[in-house]
């Protein structure tokens, strides 16, 4: 009866063992189950930015496709005009003169504009008073 008793307090202490080893595995088992759900949840943010960050990729990618065929187009444009204008002036002695005389002083200071960064400075620019240069000779009609 005694090794009975000795037995069954035996499989009962392997019993209870085995019980706190599940237990802890238990604990253990939904702490990482919660951090599977965190970093799941991390997971779907950045998929979510990165698929953002595709997007405008491309959306960037397009626009400066459409910038690069327009400044092509912009500079075969020049080009024709700069073409036209010499063959003009081959043909037209008038025209080869007046192309040739240097513009007036009031006008060069018209054309001169500052070094803007921005369209604050521009603002800004626009805003103070900047007077023409009264001329000296007579109006045009």
């Amino acid at each position: 009866m005694k090794n009975i008793i000795v037995m069954v307090l035996f499989f009962l202490g392997i019993v209870l063992w085995q019980s706190w080893n599940l237990h802890n595995a238990y604990q253990k088992i939904h702490a990482h189950e919660a951090v599977i759900e965190t970093q799941g949840k991390k997971l779907s943010q950045k998929n979510s930015q990165l698929i953002a960050l595709n997007i405008l990729t491309q959306t960037s990618s397009q626009a400066q496709t459409q910038l690069y065929a327009a400044a092509e187009r912009n500079g075969q444009l020049l080009r024709d005009r700069q073409r036209k204008i010499e063959e003009l002036k081959r043909e037209n002695e008038d025209l080869r003169r007046w192309s040739d005389t240097a513009l007036p002083d009031p006008v060069i200071r018209l054309r001169q504009r500052p070094a803007l960064a921005g369209g604050e400075s521009y603002r800004e620019w626009l805003s103070e008073n900047h007077p023409l240069p009264a001329g000296s000779g007579s109006t045009a009609h």
